[in-house]
């Protein structure tokens, strides 16, 4: 009589999981080092191009060990524009594949929004006075254009600019430095001190405090940086973009950056919820971005709201797909979804006045220009 194979034993069952689950891992480290061998020009070819270099490489690994090393091999178009002037704050990845700049019709698919309130003001105004949209600021007569859609904190790196702003703007100084308050700090922002146009000092553009993305960039560093400002120039505001060590439908910013730990004032968050993949927009991601950043240590009172205002190019998502630029009704949206979260912010920010990356941002939308205008009022 024919017997049945008897059941493994639990034990003789673990063995064998592991012994799978070790060849699987195997398997998977060798792509990933073919990977990581055949990308660096790729890699490097995509930071170039505008992209940080975490995303970079997220994006070029990623395509790579689904699709084969091929795709580093001269058959991938990675790059698109490098930033074309302005100062290039807060950039996306950019994609592996060749992309077109003519963008879809975009719906305005809400897949999960969080409960808000809409303001007077273009959508839900949050109480504040200072709105900032970086990228491309001043036109080739030096004019600041933001100003014509209610944007009164400029986007500059030197005391000229900042002299020659127009009444009631500001200037939020891009220093981009992490080695502490060394004499190369100092002798940067010294010039700054006792200018009345002065509102801070964007330190560093997603900072990573682990070196495997971008350079390291210990928050002990920041620290020294934010005293040395607090001590110096009087009423001056330090402030970072966060990086998301996470996905933005699961973001964490833990053992990062807070008030803690690096004396920063003002730390933005920028889950852009407008994807292709999604045929729309995920408000919800807003929301699970402000609560992560609420778990790592930082309160609400310290976060600045991102708004996406572009969309478009050559810039790829963590979802397999890209950007959209929001339609007017769905800026709306995010305004007044960030104003439920985020009611009195000390500014806020809109990600990109300028075009970075072949994509379309607010200099070129006179839609969401007026959309801005009457919540910037």
């Amino acid at each position: 009589m024919l017997q049945r194979p008897k059941a493994l034993g639990f034990a003789s069952l673990l063995t064998l999981l592991a012994a799978l689950h070790g060849a699987r891992s195997a398997d998977a480290a060798s792509v990933s080092r073919r990977c990581r061998r055949a990308c660096g020009d790729e890699i490097a070819a995509c930071v170039g191009a505008g992209g940080h270099r975490r995303e970079c490489r997220k994006s070029v690994l990623g395509r790579c060990k689904i699709d084969g090393v091929a795709v580093c091999q001269g058959q991938a178009n990675i790059g698109g524009d490098p930033a074309a002037g302005g100062l290039g704050r807060h950039k996306k990845s950019t994609t592996t594949t060749t992309t077109t700049t003519t963008q879809p019709p975009i719906t305005t698919t809400t897949i999960t929004s969080a409960t808000t309130t809409t303001l007077a003001g273009g959508g839900g105004s949050p109480a504040t006075g200072l709105h900032y949209a970086p990228n491309h600021n001043f036109d080739s007569s030096g004019s600041y254009a933001p100003a014509r859609a209610g944007f009164n904190l400029a986007d500059l790196s030197g005391v000229s600019t900042l002299n020659a702003l127009p009444s009631g703007v500001k200037g939020l100084v891009w220093l981009g430095l992490c080695n502490g308050a060394d004499s190369t700090f100092i002798n940067a922002v010294k010039p700054f001190v006792g200018n009345p146009k002065l509102f801070g000092f964007y330190l560093m553009d997603e900072p990573d405090p682990t070196g495997q993305w971008n350079p390291l960039c210990p928050a002990a560093n920041l620290l020294a940086e934010s005293d040395w400002i607090h001590a110096n120039v009087p009423g001056a505001k330090t402030f970072i973009a966060l990086m998301n060590f996470g996905s933005t439908k699961s973001p964490t910013y833990a053992n990062t950056y807070n008030p803690g730990n690096s004396h920063i004032d003002l730390y933005g968050l920028d889950p852009y919820p407008c994807r292709s993949e999604l045929g729309g927009c995920d408000y919800n991601r807003i929301t699970v971005a402000v609560a992560a950043a609420e778990a790592a240590g930082i309160p609400v009172a310290s976060l600045v709201p991102v708004y996406q205002a572009f969309g478009g190019g050559n810039w790829a998502d963590d979802g397999g797909g890209y950007y959209l630029l929001p339609t007017a009704s769905q800026e709306q949206q995010i305004l007044a979804t960030w104003a439920a979260l985020v009611p009195t912010p000390v500014f806020d920010y809109a990600y990109s006045w300028g075009t970075q990356n072949s994509d379309q941002a607010l200099e070129s939308s006179t839609d969401l220009q007026a959309v801005f205008a009457a919540h910037n009022q």
